[in-house]
């Protein structure tokens, strides 16, 4: 019986001298207690979060119809095709922000994903000063248990970030971290500024990997030759422990590796692994244009598995660059839609309806994407936030969150969730749950009254 305490992971690697590594088949001892087969992904898990900024037309983003039975808003048509992959989460509210310091952007930003307050500091926020959360990102702390074997463990994008907004109008330097900015957290007055120029992404994720699936391909046939006669220790240690059919599977597996060594030109590896043609031009490429091309980085590095946590930021929380692009064609920023020029609901209509574009475009490159029997989307976890609700009066309940994809993490999409009244932190601690935590708090405990039930 398979037990916490005799379990593999899927990190289980067979190693020997040379820093030579053979990952292992998919076996009975690295299912958690009581998991079968069916509901064990066989590709690598992966979370990816998603943000845009100024919450979004409540009325206008929540479905119609029943939990299961529902039908998308004209604001949020982009993501019918992705439908029955979507979980609107409908009734948490941003509760961590009561506490802190700062102007409600700023304190929200600081609690989406670390569920924690915005700390004292002398960044001017619009209300009072403020520095940075009091607490590590939920993604990072994900990315300590899923990224510990990959190049990179976690990789964050922006497309609109820190050029605008409070970071310059109260003397900020541009394109640094502030309270308005900051999404992402190593830990208390850590902050973990996103990537923003494509080229700097792209050197510093791909630059040394080649352009081709053949030199992907060339690197593993590397790694591949004369390792098994450095690991047969390990193997016959670890194969001792095994059940009969376990035992079988890792003989089996050991034979495919072997011929593997005999034919290395026979085939090739990690078709998914597309390593994208270098970006040009980002100080002039428009919003959309960029933020399409830090999506593909975002996807590539996931497909040649260089990270398996990752975030798209849109912009920050002031969102203050100009929206005169297609197919918006609008005159003023975001932020004055919300509230600073005038409110104007039929202005942020065309904006949400265009970050749903967005989001859609992020879900169909992982759709896009063969992994097994189902496509990397089934095997990514993402989850789209935003730090305030209302517009106009940056309520601060009821937040818009949205999760995406991860059928091999065990959600159970294509519902709309409508929850009672809660702390949003307990979806944080879903979120541990889902990967492999048994959390039952997360951010401030004050705040934070248990997992999130019905996501999976």
């Amino acid at each position: 019986m398979i037990t916490s305490k005799n379990r593999l992971t899927r990190r289980t690697l067979l190693r020997g001298a040379g820093h030579v590594a053979i990952g292992l088949p998919f076996l009975e001892a690295m299912l958690h207690p009581l998991q079968t087969h069916a509901a064990a992904a066989m590709a690598p898990l992966r979370f990816v979060v998603f943000y845009s900024p100024g919450g979004t037309l409540l009325p206008q983003w929540r479905p119609t119809g029943s939990e299961t039975q529902f039908t998308l808003s004209e604001m949020m048509a982009p993501l019918m095709p992705h439908q029955q992959q979507l979980l609107f989460l409908d009734g948490l509210d941003l509760s961590i922000t009561e506490l802190g310091t700062g102007h409600p952007h700023s304190r929200g930003m600081a609690g989406l994903l670390t569920g924690t307050e915005l700390l004292p500091g002398n960044f001017q926020t619009g209300e009072g000063t403020a520095s940075f959360a009091n607490g590590p990102s939920v993604d990072q702390v994900i990315a300590e248990r899923i990224g510990l074997d990959t190049k990179f463990r976690s990789l964050e994008f922006s497309t609109a970030w820190a050029i605008s907004g409070r970071s310059l109008m109260d003397g900020a330097v541009a394109e640094t971290s502030n309270a308005s900015n900051q999404l992402t957290y190593a830990g208390a007055n850590e902050p973990l500024p996103p990537m923003i120029s494509t080229e700097v992404a792209f050197d510093r994720i791909f630059k040394n990997l080649g352009t081709t699936v053949d030199a992907a391909a060339e690197l593993e046939k590397k790694k591949a030759v004369s390792i098994l006669d450095a690991v047969q220790e390990q193997y016959k240690t670890i194969s001792a422990q095994l059940g009969a059919a376990d035992r079988l599977k890792l003989e089996d597996h050991m034979e495919l590796v072997r011929q593997l060594e005999m034919s290395l030109d026979a085939g090739t590896s990690g078709e998914s692994c597309v390593v994208p043609g270098a970006p040009m031009g980002s100080a002039t490429m428009d919003v959309p244009t960029k933020g399409k091309t830090m999506t593909d980085l975002l996807v590539a590095s996931l497909a040649c598995d260089l990270t398996r946590v990752g975030t798209m930021q849109w912009a920050d929380s002031e969102s203050k660059f100009p929206l005169n692009f297609q197919p918006l064609g609008l005159s003023d920023h975001h932020h004055g839609y919300q509230h600073d020029s005038v409110y104007n609901p039929e202005a942020l209509f065309k904006i949400h309806h265009w970050f749903g574009q967005n989001f859609a475009y992020l879900l169909e490159r992982l759709a896009s994407i063969t992994e097994g029997d189902g496509t990397m989307l089934d095997n990514t976890v993402v989850l789209w936030v935003s730090e305030i609700q209302e517009p106009p009066t940056h309520n601060q309940t009821k937040i818009p969150f949205m999760l995406a994809g991860g059928k091999n993490a065990g959600l159970k999409t294509g519902r709309w969730l409508q929850v009672p009244s809660q702390p949003h932190n307990n979806l944080l601690v879903s979120m541990l749950n889902v990967f492999g935590g048994a959390e039952t708090t997360f951010g401030h405990p004050d705040y934070c009254t248990g997992a999130l039930a019905g996501l999976t």
